[in-house]
């Protein structure tokens, strides 16, 4: 480890990088073609499509989807699901599914690729619905999700995916709460309606980077063209309130449908089109043909894309020799004793220090003399005659506890993956392996193959401990970092 660094800082090259996005509109089955989720009745069935992007991520970006057209068969159960899978810096895969074996006819997608730390997309999916599959009147079933943003302050939350199985259709889902720790997100239905399935995602945001409106509600008088217009098309257009945000920045518009309630004798149709960003948000909410739209949950939000931040290694401190990170750079990740020795006579301008770590600088060889505390960032400071640094050492550690009694499971590996859905480059660790070997996975973990009756734990630097117990196949609600020993 020591040695990869000493060898980074001989090249004095910058490790910033700055935010990236890149959106795109998605058709993944087009009505009366033909296509498997229309023609054919088993459960599940799915139509995938690559998607590319039109730029070259620096590394791979979080995805966040908004359901922007769907049509599918009255008959229950019925429903849809979205996933998407393979992300890496040139594209993703999005999979439309249907999850009964009534016929779906059409669906849509908007979708935003964003590379930015400031930013975070969790994706809840659960057939644990409770008392939603049964019962009748209003009924909620709220989820805890933990995440790992800690300065995250607004979120926007968009339906990826529903089974109704009986009666009307009718869903909700809104964020309860949102704190630095967890967000609960809420799925509500009403009367008679009853669910099997939800998938949803939720893309959060610290205030400089995510603006996002209050829940929003759309409810139709009996007389509204949504509900008694007979048959035919009807556009509606919506605006949603939202402060007038100054800066060098571009904004990104979203809308995005959290639920509706439905006449369940007629097909469910709902799209909405034209999103713009003026003094408001506006877009156009249309139905179609004999469709009967008695309401219409929503949300409105604004991705603040800056071009100019500047994103600096999480787990290391960079040193620059101008102000505004400028000039010429040297990045530690444990500690120098000598400076001067690899080439490095400049005073320090400005500092990027990881939260929670603390970086000591000193005025003599071998951590010696006056030593300095830096616990923050300095965008322009003086520091001077220093001649040694030391940086907190990176922790993390993964454990694998084998609770395993069934004799008859062979079931005895863990396997670790660069990649989601278990792709990639593996690591595996086995019962009666030697547990410090974990310690040396060269690569970020994006997914898990594990079996019943074991535990694994992971810490991140600074960070709490994560516990899974079941197979993960795509983890990006947690910024694990590279395993790496120190040495």
């Amino acid at each position: 480890m020591k040695f990869i660094v000493l060898i980074a800082l001989l090249y004095l090259v910058q490790n910033f990088w700055t935010p990236q996005f890149n959106q795109g509109h998605q058709v993944i089955v087009i009505f009366s073609t033909g296509h498997i989720l229309e023609s054919q009745s088993t459960v599940p069935r799915q139509v995938v499509i690559d998607i590319q992007f039109s730029i070259v991520f620096k590394y791979a970006p979080q995805v966040f989807i908004q359901t922007q057209k769907v049509d599918w068969h009255l008959a229950m159960p019925g429903g849809f699901s979205e996933r998407v899978s393979y992300i890496t810096t040139t594209g993703f895969k999005i999979s439309g599914i249907a999850v009964g074996p009534n016929p779906l006819y059409e669906l849509h997608i908007y979708w935003i690729a964003i590379l930015d730390l400031r930013i975070l997309v969790i994706t809840l999916e659960t057939w644990d619905v409770q008392e939603l599959k049964t019962g009748t009147g209003q009924r909620e079933v709220q989820y805890k999700i933990e995440h790992d943003l800690e300065d995250a302050t607004n979120g926007i939350i968009s339906l990826m995916g529903v089974k109704h199985s009986s009666y009307s259709s009718t869903i909700e889902i809104d964020i309860a709460e949102l704190t630095s720790q967890y967000i609960i997100v809420s799925v509500r239905t009403y009367s008679q309606s009853q669910l099997e399935f939800i998938k949803l995602n939720v893309l959060i945001g610290t205030s400089e980077s995510l603006w996002s409106s209050p829940m929003q509600a759309l409810i139709n008088a009996p007389g509204h063209p949504f509900v008694s217009r007979g048959n035919g098309n009807y556009d509606l257009q919506l605006t949603i309130d939202c402060p007038q945000i100054s800066g060098n920045y571009q904004l990104i518009p979203h809308v995005t449908i959290r639920g509706y309630e439905i006449m369940n004798f007629e097909n469910i149709r709902l799209t909405y089109t034209n999103v713009v960003l003026n003094t408001k948000i506006s877009f156009t909410l249309s139905t179609w043909s004999t469709s009967i739209i008695y309401r219409v949950y929503y949300q409105g939000g604004i991705f603040i894309y800056d071009q100019n931040f500047k994103f600096f290694d999480p787990y290391c401190a960079e040193l620059f020799s101008e102000c505004d990170f400028n000039g010429d750079t040297i990045i530690i990740c444990d500690k120098i004793p000598d400076l001067q020795a690899i080439g490095w006579t400049k005073p320090f301008r400005s500092i990027s220090v990881p939260k929670h770590r603390i970086l000591y600088l000193f005025d003599q060889i071998n951590y010696r003399g006056v030593k300095q505390s830096v616990i923050q960032t300095q965008k322009c400071n003086q520091f001077t005659n220093i001649l040694s640094a030391q940086f907190q050492p990176t922790i993390s550690f993964i454990k694998v506890l084998f609770l395993n009694t069934i004799v008859a499971n062979n079931c005895l590996t863990v396997k670790f993956y660069s990649q989601c859905n278990y792709q990639g480059t593996m690591f595996q660790i086995t019962q009666g392996q030697n547990l410090q070997q974990s310690k040396k996975i060269p690569f970020e973990i994006m997914s898990i193959s594990t079996c019943p009756n074991i535990i694994i734990k992971l810490k991140a630097p600074g960070g709490s401990v994560k516990e899974i117990t079941t197979s993960q196949a795509c983890m990006n609600s947690f910024k694990f970092p590279k395993y790496t020993q120190n040495i």
